[in-house]
């Protein structure tokens, strides 16, 4: 077998040393039988007894190739920059919705499927159904950890029910403008972008596919967010973007 160019079991112990020292049971959602060995879909839910009113859903790593979401997720639990937030979250963690992508370095799952363009329909796919399984219950916020590595920078796709002034997005983008360029393209993915904001989304019914984000949006959450660090540059700084992102937008809902 060709050795992978990642290996999930890292990510896997990672995972697992938090929960034992935790004590934060690790959820296996599902699993995939891919490369020779069985792969696990992971859930982590923070303080899930909580009062807290808010719920907030972080993923990383539907799209294998695209490695920052899942370092960040690993990096928020292990240096604890949750903890500020469970006083006013419950706090729900898909740490890689795509291991197989993840070991591979690809975009698609090991059935070479694009797990990100099959929300709305009935998927036969774990990693799909393990993902709308958790969404079945709509969150406040989701917050989807992406690449793009057609960017040079940071940007943001926001579709929300709430409005604020100014956007949550733009106080993200604000906030990282200090850590990566912003992507100021007035086009991005061919949608209009106001200095790397897009807003002017399709609604679900007007899509013939939905990604994660507008199926959690179409079920009931207040704000989807999906976050685009660019991986031309070094993985500190695109986790640290993404990790500033996540504390914007829980700081400031």
């Amino acid at each position: 077998m060709t050795p992978l160019p990642r290996n999930f079991k890292i990510i896997l112990d990672r995972l697992e040393n938090f929960s034992q020292a935790e004590k934060i049971p690790l959820e296996v959602l599902g699993k995939i039988s891919a490369d020779e060995e069985t792969l696990p879909i992971l859930k982590l839910e923070l303080n899930p007894q909580s009062t807290a009113q808010k719920k907030v859903l972080i993923s990383g790593g539907i799209h294998g190739d695209e490695p920052a979401g899942v370092e960040t997720i690993c990096e928020f639990l292990e240096n604890k920059l949750y903890s500020p937030f469970l006083k006013d979250w419950r706090i729900t963690l898909l740490p890689c919705l795509n291991p197989s992508g993840y070991q591979r370095d690809t975009r698609n799952n090991y059935e070479d499927k694009d797990l990100n363009r099959l929300f709305k329909l009935d998927s036969s796919c774990t990693e799909v159904e393990s993902a709308q399984k958790v969404l079945e219950s709509p969150f406040d916020l989701t917050l989807e950890l992406h690449e793009d590595c057609d960017s040079d920078g940071y940007y943001i796709f926001q579709k929300e029910n709430l409005q604020s002034t100014p956007p949550l997005g733009r106080k993200i983008l604000n906030a990282i403008e200090s850590i990566m360029p912003i992507n100021r393209s007035s086009e991005i993915e061919e949608i209009p972008a106001e200095d790397g904001l897009i807003m002017r989304l399709k609604e679900p019914d007007e899509m013939p596919w939905w990604p994660m984000a507008l199926y959690s949006y179409h079920i009931g959450c207040q704000r989807s967010f999906t976050l685009e660090t660019t991986p031309k540059l070094s993985m500190n700084v695109r986790v640290e973007a993404h990790l500033k992102a996540i504390e914007i937008a829980l700081s400031q809902y």
